[in-house]
């Protein structure tokens, strides 16, 4: 089963469009603490939600102190990242991921100039038709319930709706690949 980084942002907008167990079923889910941090900050009302996830190990949080190992965790500690992303980004060089969901920008951008593997939560309905667990006009009717509930460019949007299977081939998941 692959391991993929989840940052906040992504977990929240996969939560509201009711994607998120969807995704734990699929993958080995892992949020740093700072980014769990963020998922559960001042009681929101999903924390609960989030909390439940980790004590059902459908979430694992990665506790531990993350060192620069890498040229990719350097130029991330040199970056604006915020904590979270930051934290996901410096993980993910440890090698031992497969790759990152994140809805920031700075962080897609990131990942983009660093060619790392990721997707944002657009995509996942895309991957689970590709997958073959989500038929094309589900798939379509998810990612138009993320699109409401985030902050999308046109460009971004336009790419989702266009991304082939082949270029997602690296995300989809071990046991329908």
């Amino acid at each position: 089963m692959k391991k993929i980084l989840l940052d906040a942002s992504s977990a929240i907008l996969l939560f509201k469009a009711d994607l998120l167990l969807e995704l734990t079923d699929m993958y080995q889910v892992f949020v740093t603490n700072s980014v769990f941090l963020e998922l559960i900050w001042k009681n929101h009302y999903e924390a609960d939600i989030f909390q439940r996830c980790v004590s059902l190990h459908k979430i694992r949080v990665i506790e531990e102190d993350i060192l620069p190992l890498s040229g990719i965790s350097q130029a991330a500690m040199g970056s604006s990242l915020d904590q979270g992303e930051l934290d996901t980004i410096m993980c993910f060089a440890t090698g031992d991921y497969d790759f990152i969901i994140t809805d920031d920008g700075k962080a897609a951008r990131f990942c983009k100039e660093e060619s790392l593997p990721f997707i944002n939560a657009l995509l996942f309905p895309r991957l689970l038709n590709f997958a073959g667990l989500m038929s094309r006009q589900a798939s379509k009717d998810k990612m138009n319930d993320i699109i409401w509930f985030g902050r999308y460019s046109k460009e971004v949007i336009e790419l989702a709706w266009s991304c082939s299977k082949e270029s997602l081939h690296f995300a989809i998941p071990d046991a329908v690949v």
